[in-house]
């Protein structure tokens, strides 16, 4: 059982995998658009959390403008989280 942010991420299959990804985005300042960002990977369009979907952190760096989400899911779905986060930061 892994255990992230209070949220618990759990499988009874052999060879579960996690993993996370490094999400970098070209803002900083706008902290509405950041949270937006990182509610995407957490839901899908109709606001159903995505049970094994987690935001580890999200780092700013208001110098250089841009900031990191780190997202963990299971390694077989964690490209769709991530591309759900960079459709909301086209957005």
């Amino acid at each position: 059982m892994f255990l992230f942010q209070g949220m618990k991420m759990s499988s009874t299959k052999v060879g579960f995998r996690l993993a996370a990804c490094l999400l970098n985005i070209s803002e900083a300042r706008k902290k509405k658009i950041l949270g937006s960002d990182a509610k995407a990977c957490l839901q899908d369009q109709l606001g159903d959390k995505h049970s094994q979907a987690t935001v580890l952190n999200i780092f700013s760096d208001n110098d250089f403008h841009r900031s990191v989400i780190i997202i963990a899911a299971p390694i077989d779905m964690l490209g769709n989280y991530v591309i759900a986060a960079c459709t909301a930061a086209l957005q």
